[in-house]
């Protein structure tokens, strides 16, 4: 005869609630435990049986509703005990531990009140929770609050008999109780932690219990956290930074991230940003989002605008997310004032004038500051925020001993097309055209550098011609895919050899022929590039070029390589190519130009120059010259420095009555 396993013994509090919430966790508990039967006893614990002392009271002892169920846990009569996460001790009571957590329910309190009753006029609030009262008194100012105490029955038998005007309850109780039709209002403001969560504990020498539960503790299966810095310039963003983000399943993001980022969320991508005196998405609801996506086995992406670790939400989320037990990981940025300072050319500190800095918010004009705090003894300044009360910091600062000739280097709208520094002083900054967002540099000297504007689609080839102002005049779109496919067959069957005309013209036609083929198909075909950079990227495929000129002569530099062969090859290039001219240049070379356009050139939106202080321009092709003459005649009367890429580009420059220089 085969002797029964006896059930395993769960233990809870006595409460409705609280047996509905063993209801809720066997369902884990049977997948944990598979083919094992329960039995479920309940008792009433020390909080149960006083309802009399406010828990606000200092003498109430931490395991105040669990003391009872671990001692009776302790003596081996129950084998598994649920709770309320949030009214465990911490530390656990010895000789327990926490074997699973499970999936938090609704996190959020939730606000009963009375009918009849206007809270913004008045009343009485019942509540035990001094995070409560705190989060109330900014919502509901005129009112006052009254401990209260008992089963979420008898609070609300208490709430009805006119005792209170409106009472605050755990939303999950309610929820769990069906009794989510007495909610009047949702509150958005951070809970106490682990509300809405349920834990399971068993004694700590039981491996076979810990062991079987790890399978359905949320701890185990949340996915990571990862707080990522953003710099407001897309160039900047490191490549942990973009692994994460292209891992992610969800990016909460905030406003002041580049396009160029952006781009690269696509549907994960969900906007919680925040914007000084306007509507905002509370941090509250943004932790509730990370918390409930990650424990859904998510990786999810806080996706902060600049350094999220100065005067961000670093600290606050950080403390919300281990308070729950979710893996983190921090990812910092280029600050808004370090890139202020690169754009400047200043230096935050220096070893004899200014050896330290402070970041501060300009929230409030400096007025949460004493004057000694902003003293000019403890180094420069990088004022956040500042834009909207400058007048009152400016005075601030001068009352704190700081000269009015100091230097104020002022960075807006950074990593944007409407970026501008502003090169002040503190007599004169208030004055200044000032907009958000802004950061205000105190202290440091700027060298107020010149650049160089590059109308180029690909500054990285030009780098060393900076410090390089990206504004490019052409926009490069490859016709569709099977379009490509078809002239590269059909060319790839006559033509001797290719011409490639630019680095994206190679990034095109690989796209194109791996498609069908690989680069096998080349085989017995001469491989030409205009220029050393596109015989770069060519490598980059494991293509080496038969003939490349020296420097960015261009095609016309080309036709003049005593290595060529003579046959048809295909020229694969853009719309604006002049390819009447291209053909004249390889007269009496043998070379006959098959021209098909490839992709498309077409000039880029922007209508106004960049803010930044530039003294020479960059041009890598004729369109880019004849697109920022079209656009900004005036340009042909300033005295700058013109710098060309090619004698085509020269000729471009020449026939507006200019003169420029190639680079090599």
């Amino acid at each position: 005869m085969t002797q029964q396993t006896p059930p395993i013994p769960i233990l809870s509090r006595s409460s409705h609630l609280a047996r509905l919430q063993v209801d809720e966790a066997l369902p884990f508990l049977q997948k944990a435990l598979p083919n094992k039967e329960f039995s479920v006893e309940s008792m009433n614990t020390i909080g149960d049986r006083d309802l009399k002392t406010p828990l606000t009271d200092a003498n109430i002892p931490t395991d105040f509703f669990s003391r009872d169920l671990d001692q009776k846990q302790l003596a081996g009569e129950a084998d598994i005990v649920v709770h309320s996460a949030k009214d465990l001790p911490n530390p656990l009571t010895e000789g327990l531990v926490i074997a699973a957590m499970l999936p938090a329910q609704d996190t959020r309190d939730a606000l009963v009140i009375r009918k009849g009753i206007d809270l913004n006029q008045g009343g009485i609030i019942g509540t035990s929770s001094p995070v409560r009262e705190a989060a109330m008194r900014k919502i509901y100012p005129h009112t006052t609050f009254k401990s209260i105490r008992g089963s979420i029955g008898q609070r609300l038998d208490q709430l009805d008999a006119g005792d209170y005007d409106a009472v605050i309850i755990a939303g999950c109780a309610l929820q769990r109780l069906g009794w989510e039709d007495r909610i009047t209002e949702w509150l958005d403001y951070e809970t106490t932690p682990l509300q809405g969560r349920l834990a399971i504990t068993v004694k700590a020498g039981r491996r076979d219990l810990i062991d079987a539960l790890r399978k359905i503790d949320v701890r185990q299966h949340a996915g990571l956290v990862a707080m990522v810095g953003c710099p407001s310039d897309a160039r900047m963003l490191g490549g942990l930074a973009r692994d994460l983000i292209q891992a992610a399943d969800l990016i909460l993001h905030d406003r002041l991230i580049p396009q160029e980022v952006l781009s690269l969320l696509g549907a994960r991508g969900e906007y919680v940003g925040k914007k000084g005196h306007a509507h905002s998405t509370t941090q509250a609801h943004i932790h509730r989002r990370i918390l409930h996506e990650s424990e859904k086995g998510k990786l999810v992406v806080r996706l902060h605008g600049g350094e999220p670790g100065i005067l961000g939400h670093l600290g606050e989320t950080l403390d919300y997310c281990h308070a729950w037990g979710l893996r983190t990981e921090v990812i910092p940025a280029i600050s808004a004032a370090q890139l202020t300072a690169a754009r400047g050319q200043c230096s935050l500190t220096h070893r004899h004038d200014g050896r330290s800095i402070t970041f501060l918010s300009g929230h409030k004009g400096l007025m949460d500051h004493e004057p000694a705090a902003l003293s000019p003894q403890h180094g420069n300044l990088a004022i956040y925020m500042g834009v909207r009360d400058i007048a009152t910091s400016r005075q601030r600062l001068k009352e704190a001993g700081w000269d009015i000739n100091t230097p104020v280097t002022a960075g807006l709208h950074l990593g944007t097309p409407q970026e501008k520094l502003i090169h002040s002083t503190l007599e004169k900054i208030d004055l200044e055209a000032l907009e958000s967002p802004a950061v205000l540099l105190v202290g440091p000297r700027s060298y107020k550098p010149r650049y160089t504007l590059f109308t180029g689609t690909d500054p990285a080839k030009f780098v060393e011609y900076g410090p390089l102002l990206h504004f490019p005049m052409i926009a490069l779109q490859p016709r569709p895919l099977p379009e490509r496919n078809q002239i590269l067959q059909a060319g790839l069957a006559k033509w001797q050899g290719i011409i490639f005309p630019s680095s994206p013209a190679v990034k095109w036609v690989m796209e194109a022929l791996l498609e069908f083929a690989d680069t096998r198909a080349l085989a017995g075909k001469k491989i030409l590039a205009v220029g050393p950079l596109t015989a770069k990227t060519l490598a980059s495929y494991g293509l080496k070029a038969d003939a490349v000129p020296e420097g960015f002569g261009g095609a016309a530099a080309l036709a003049t390589h005593p290595d060529l062969t003579p046959g048809v090859y295909g020229y694969l290039c853009s719309s604006a190519s002049p390819v009447e001219e291209r053909k004249k240049a390889f007269t009496g070379t043998g070379i006959e130009l098959d021209a098909q356009v490839y992709y498309e050139n077409a000039s880029t939106p922007d209508e106004k120059l960049p803010e930044l202080d530039f003294q020479r321009v960059l041009f890598t092709s004729s369109s880019t010259v004849k697109a920022y003459f079209k656009k900004f005649p005036e340009e042909k009367t300033r005295q700058r420095d013109w710098l060309v890429v090619g004698s085509s580009t020269l000729k471009a420059l020449n026939a507006l009555g200019l003169n420029g220089l190639i680079i090599s």
